[in-house]
């Protein structure tokens, strides 16, 4: 087999479960733009899950090493804005896969969907810090829905107004 024939998949399937949903996409359909067999996609991947689980590994990925890096940091309006950089970046770089993890049941309550869940949790709680306010937790809410609907709303573009964005996201949660 073609040492492209994962990356094949993986970006079929990224299209696929981003425009019809993981349950909407088929391991036949996974397979037959691609011209091969279920059985060569087997070959690379245990099934299904294992396919959602590497097409969502670079986020996951990138989840983890913001959560890492919020770790080292105190939480300050530079160390907000270095976290929202990072968030920025880490959506702006598959608005569509976000939107996808987001909004699709099947994929939350997958494995991995669970993880990156926790990830968003993580970054909810550093955000609000030790505080149970409920205004700290709507700020919180209210910045990262910025960034993520401005990046959503504006696709590419959105690197243009990059600054204007996680300033806004920062002026919230600094208000």
């Amino acid at each position: 087999m073609p040492a492209n024939t994962r990356g094949s998949i993986l970006q079929r399937a990224r299209d696929l479960f981003a425009r019809q949903g993981y349950r909407g996409t088929s391991i036949r359909q996974l397979t037959l733009g691609l011209g091969l067999t279920p059985a060569a996609l087997y070959y690379h991947f245990t099934g299904k899950e294992d396919v959602l689980a590497s097409v969502l590994a670079p986020m996951e990925r990138d989840g983890e090493t913001i959560i890492a890096r919020m770790a080292e940091l105190e939480r300050t309006p530079d160390a907000i804005r270095e976290v929202f950089d990072r968030y920025f970046d880490l959506l702006a770089r598959d608005i569509a896969i976000f939107r996808f993890v987001a909004n699709d049941l099947d994929v939350q309550r997958s494995a991995v969907g669970q993880r990156l869940r926790g990830q968003a949790r993580d970054l909810f709680a550093w955000l609000t810090g030790s505080s149970s306010d409920v205004t700290d937790r709507i700020r919180a809410a209210a910045a990262v829905g910025t960034i993520r609907l401005s990046i959503e709303q504006s696709g590419v573009e959105s690197d243009a107004h990059r600054d204007a964005i996680i300033g806004r996201a920062l002026q919230i949660m600094t208000d």
